[in-house]
């Protein structure tokens, strides 16, 4: 499972901080590099944010993950992202993006890309992202 940090934060991390993790999970439940393209594997992420800013947070979480092909090629999935509303009283969430289909045969760089906007609908500061070692997608 990689892991990676919140990137934007304008409060001292006792206030606020965050983790995030990302995996590629095979059908059968199991984390790999490996897919198969017609297969149903996903992209397994969760994240948490702490801190006693939690509680005052209003808006969306905003996930997407960045497919960088080795040799040139980038896309993103799903489109539009997977919007999640904060959850008072919780700083825990999780997701499984579901990949079937989404990447042609070659080897990638997996990038989960979680972002944020605000209760006004403008771009938030929250957020991170973490790099998932390369995947093979096989035919």
């Amino acid at each position: 499972m990689a892991t990676g940090e919140f990137q934007v934060m304008k409060v001292p991390a006792e206030q606020l901080a965050g983790i995030l993790h990302g995996q590629v999970i095979d059908p059968g439940a199991q984390p790999t590099n490996v897919v198969h393209c017609g297969e149903g594997w996903t992209v397994d992420v969760s994240w948490e944010v702490t801190g006693e800013l939690v509680d005052w947070l209003v808006g969306r979480w905003q996930l997407e993950i960045i497919a960088d092909r080795i040799g040139g090629g980038e896309s993103r999935h799903p489109a539009p992202p997977v919007e999640m509303t904060f959850t008072p009283g919780s700083g825990r969430y999780t997701a499984s993006i579901p990949m079937r289909g989404q990447l042609s045969p070659g080897t990638y760089d997996l990038v989960v890309n979680l972002t944020t906007t605000t209760a006004a609908g403008t771009a938030g500061a929250l957020g991170g992202f973490v790099v998932i070692s390369k995947i093979t997608v096989k035919e």
